[in-house]
C-alpha cells in the first residue's frame, strides 16, 4: 500500500515535474522568441525609416515636393507589416499620408473603417525615435538635421498578428513531439518506478538549470535504463529542437542587424563614388572642428566641381557623366592622406577636409595638386575627356570654427575661381563676403526690380555702309532705388543663377513690343534685336509666351531678331536647334552673337540655320593693329557671305575699323562710332528728323 502510494506519489510528482518543466522551457522560449522578434522588427524598421527619411531631405529641401514624396511612400507596399506612414512639415503638419497592405489587405468595408477612424495627428506629437507597444512598432523620425528640420517621417508595422502567426507556427512545429515525448515519458516512468529515483532527481535538476540559463544547447547526461534513459534522450531530443530555433532567430537577428549596418553605410556613403557623402561629412567636419579649436589647431576645407560637367552629361550621355564622377572620386581618395578627408557634396561637387593646417602656401600647394591632376585628359569610351575644376579654399579659423559658415566660405572662393578663370585655386579672404553679400543684395532686389517696373530699355542703332539705321538691339539697363545703377554685366549673370533672367526676358520682349511702334516712325524698316541667353533656352515654353505677346501687342514676328551667343548655343545645342526652328517658323530671324569667341569646332555652322553672323569685339579692336587681326576678320566676313549670312560687326569705335569693314563687305555696323545705347525718347529726338541717317 505504501508502495503503491509511493508510486503514485512518485509518478505524480515526477509526471507533474516533467509537464511544469517542459511547460516553462516552452514559456520562456516563446517569451525568448517574442523579445527576439520585437527587437528585430524595431531594428528593421528604424533602418528603413532612417534610409527613407535621408532620401526625403532631397525633397523638402525647398518646397516639399508632393508627388516624389508620395512615390517614395509607394516603396512601403513592398513591405507586409507596414500599417501607416506619413510625412510632416517642419511644424508637424501632415503633407502625405500613406495606408499600407496591413489595411489594404482587409476587407473593403474594414478597410474603410479602418482608415476612417485613423487620425494622422494624433502621431505628431511623438518624440523623435524608436516606439513600441503590445500591437506595434513606430518609428517617428526627423527629415534633415537637428539644426535644420526639414519634416518629420512616421511609419508605424504592425507587430500582432506577424508575431502571433509566427509564435503558432514554432507551437504548431514543435508540440507534436513535445507532445509525444511526454507520453512517452509518462510510460516509462510508470513501467521502472521501482527504479531508483536518483535519476529523476538529477533530470529534475538538470531542468532546472535550463530554466535559469536558457541554455537549451545543453544535453543530459544519460543514467539509468529503460524509462529514465528514453526520457532523458527524449529531453535532450526537444533540447535540440529548441535549441534549433532559438539559433535560427540568432542568425536571424544577425543578419537584421548587418542590414542595419548595411542601411547606416548607404545613408553616409556616395552610393555612385562610395566617397562619404554630404550628411557624414558634415558631421565629421563638426567633431574635427571641434576637436581643433580646443586644441587650438586650424584645418581648412577645399570645394571644388568640374568645369563644364553639364556639357560632358549633355554631350557624352550620363553614364559617361558618371564614370567621370568615379574617376574624379579615385583620384581624390589617392591624394588624400591620414590628414585629409573626401567627400562627394552632391552632384558634380567635391569636399576635402584637411587637419593641421599649419600655413597658406602648403594648402595652396595641395590645392595645385588636385588641380592638376584632375585637369589631365583622360579617355572614357573611347571619348576624350578634358575636365578642369575650379577650388575654393577656407579655414575654420577664418569662420570662427563654425561649421556652416565654413562651408560657405569655401563655396563663395570657389566660385571667384570660377570668375577669375576656370581651373584655378583662391584662398577665401573676408572681403569676399562683402562681393558675396552684395551679390545677394543684387538677387534679392531682382524681383522688386520687376515688380516696381525699374527696368529700362536702351536702343543701339545698327547702321549699314552708307550709314542708314537698318535696326537696333535692345539692351537692358537698372536703376535699382536701394542698390542705384547696376551694370547688366553684373546683374544679368547673378539673374541667370538664382533663375529670374526668363522673367526679366519677357519683360523686355513685352517691353520692345510696346516701344516698337515709336521705333518704326523713326526708322520703318527696322529690325529690333532681343538677347536670348542660355538659361532661356531651357523653357520649352519660351517660343510660346514670346508668340502670344506679339500677338496681344500687333507685332509682326519678322520685326524682331533674337540674338544667341555662340557659348549659349553650343552648351544648349539641341534645345537651341530647337528654339532657332520655332522661331523662323514664327518668322522671326536668328543672329549668332559673339562669333569666334566659342570652343567648339566651325562644323556646327553647317547644321543651324542663321540669318546673321555678329563679329565679335575683339577681332574688330584687333582691325589695323596687325596683318593677322586683318585677315581673320576678313576671312569671318567672307565666310558667312558664302554660307549666304549677313554680317554685323559690333563694338567699332573708329572710321578706320569702319572704312575696313566696309570695304570688305560687312552688311551692318554697331558701335560708338555711330551711337552709343539711347533711350527710346532719344532716338526718337536725335533721328526722327534726319530720315533715319547720322549725316
Amino acid at each position: 500500500m505504501i508502495l503503491n502510494s509511493m508510486r503514485s506519489q512518485l509518478l505524480t510528482l515526477s509526471v507533474s515535474a516533467i509537464l511544469v518543466t517542459s511547460a516553462l522551457v516552452v514559456v520562456f522560449a516563446m517569451q525568448a522568441y517574442k523579445d527576439l522578434y520585437r527587437q528585430g522588427a524595431s531594428d528593421d524598421l528604424n533602418g528603413l525609416s532612417e534610409n527613407l527619411s535621408i532620401d526625403l531631405m532631397i525633397m523638402m529641401s525647398d518646397e516639399p515636393d508632393i508627388f516624389s514624396i508620395a512615390n517614395l511612400l509607394l516603396k512601403l507596399d513592398q513591405y507586409e507589416n507596414v500599417r501607416i506612414a506619413a510625412v510632416y512639415d517642419q511644424q508637424r503638419k501632415l503633407i502625405q499620408p500613406y495606408y499600407g497592405k496591413v489595411i489594404s489587405n482587409t476587407s473593403l468595408a474594414n478597410s474603410e473603417a479602418v482608415i476612417s477612424q485613423i487620425n494622422f495627428d494624433d502621431y505628431k506629437s511623438f518624440d523623435v525615435g524608436m516606439h513600441a507597444d503590445k500591437e506595434s512598432v513606430i518609428a517617428f523620425k526627423r527629415i534633415g538635421e537637428e539644426e535644420l528640420t526639414l519634416g518629420y517621417l512616421l511609419i508605424i508595422n504592425d507587430l500582432s498578428m506577424p508575431l502571433k502567426k509566427s509564435t503558432q507556427a514554432l507551437i504548431l512545429k514543435v508540440f507534436p513531439f513535445v507532445f509525444f515525448t511526454l507520453l512517452i515519458t509518462a510510460a516509462i516512468i510508470i513501467l521502472l518506478q521501482n527504479r531508483s529515483i536518483k535519476p529523476l532527481l538529477d533530470l529534475s535538476e538538470f531542468m532546472r538549470k535550463i530554466r535559469l540559463s536558457k541554455d537549451y544547447g545543453l544535453l543530459a547526461k544519460v543514467r539509468g535504463k529503460n524509462e529514465v534513459k528514453t526520457l532523458t534522450e527524449g529531453l535532450n531530443s526537444l533540447m535540440q529542437d529548441i535549441n534549433t530555433e532559438v539559433e535560427k532567430n540568432r542568425k536571424q537577428t544577425q543578419l537584421l542587424l548587418d542590414q542595419q549596418s548595411q542601411m547606416q553605410r548607404l545613408a553616409n556613403y556616395d552610393s555612385l563614388t562610395n566617397l562619404p557623402n554630404r550628411q557624414f561629412f558634415i558631421s565629421t567636419l563638426a567633431n574635427e572642428i571641434e576637436d581643433a579649436q580646443q586644441k587650438r589647431n586650424d584645418l581648412a576645407i577645399l570645394f571644388f566641381d568640374l568645369n563644364g560637367f553639364k556639357w560632358i552629361n549633355d554631350s557624352f550621355g550620363h553614364e559617361v557623366g558618371d564614370k567621370l564622377l568615379c574617376y574624379v572620386a579615385d583620384e581624390v581618395s589617392q591624394l588624400v592622406e591620414d590628414k585629409r578627408f573626401a567627400s562627394r557634396l552632391g552632384g558634380d561637387e567635391f569636399l576635402i577636409l584637411v587637419n593641421n593646417v599649419v600655413d597658406s602656401q602648403e594648402l595652396l600647394e595641395f590645392a595645385n595638386t588636385v588641380k592638376n591632376e584632375l585637369c589631365q585628359a583622360i579617355v572614357i569610351d573611347g571619348w576624350r575627356i578634358e575636365v578642369g575644376v575650379s577650388i575654393g579654399i577656407a579655414l575654420a579659423s577664418d569662420a570662427h570654427y563654425n561649421v556652416s559658415e565654413l562651408v560657405a566660405n569655401a563655396d563663395v572662393a570657389m566660385y571667384r575661381s570660377k570668375a577669375q578663370g576656370r581651373s584655378t585655386c583662391t584662398l577665401f579672404v573676408q572681403s569676399m563676403m562683402e562681393n558675396n553679400k552684395r551679390r545677394i543684395a543684387i538677387a534679392s532686389a531682382l524681383g522688386d526690380a520687376l515688380r516696381e517696373n525699374e527696368f529700362s530699355l536702351c536702343y543701339q542703332p545698327k547702321v549699314d555702309g552708307k550709314e542708314k539705321i537698318q535696326g537696333y538691339e535692345a539692351l537692358i539697363r537698372w536703376n535699382s532705388s536701394e542698390l542705384g545703377f547696376i551694370s547688366p554685366a553684373e546683374f544679368i549673370p547673378i539673374a541667370e543663377q538664382s533663375g529670374k533672367i526668363q522673367a526679366i526676358t519677357q519683360w523686355v520682349v513685352n517691353q520692345v513690343c510696346i516701344d516698337m511702334p515709336r521705333l518704326l516712325a523713326v526708322s520703318p524698316n527696322a529690325v529690333v534685336s532681343l538677347n536670348i541667353s542660355a538659361f532661356d533656352l531651357r523653357d520649352n515654353e519660351l517660343l510660346t509666351k514670346i508668340s502670344a505677346l506679339f500677338k496681344k501687342h500687333n507685332i509682326k514676328p519678322s520685326g524682331i531678331e533674337f540674338e544667341l551667343t555662340e557659348s549659349a548655343y553650343l552648351e544648349n545645342f539641341e534645345v537651341a536647334n530647337q528654339f532657332i526652328t520655332q522661331a523662323r517658323n514664327l518668322g522671326s530671324y536668328i543672329a549668332l552673337d559673339d562669333f569666334g569667341t566659342g570652343y567648339s569646332s566651325l562644323g556646327y555652322l553647317t547644321q543651324i540655320y542663321l540669318d546673321t553672323l555678329k563679329i565679335d569685339k575683339q577681332f574688330v579692336d584687333g582691325i589695323g593693329l596687325s596683318q593677322r587681326s586683318n585677315t581673320i576678320t576678313k576671312t569671318i566676313i567672307e565666310m558667312a557671305k558664302q554660307l549666304d549670312l549677313k554680317v554685323c560687326a559690333e563694338g567699332v569705335e573708329t572710321p578706320s575699323q569702319a572704312a575696313f569693314l566696309i570695304d570688305n563687305g560687312c552688311h551692318l555696323l554697331q558701335g560708338y562710332l555711330f551711337s552709343k545705347p539711347l533711350p527710346l525718347e532719344a532716338i526718337e529726338h536725335l533721328y526722327s528728323n534726319r530720315a533715319s541717317n547720322f549725316h
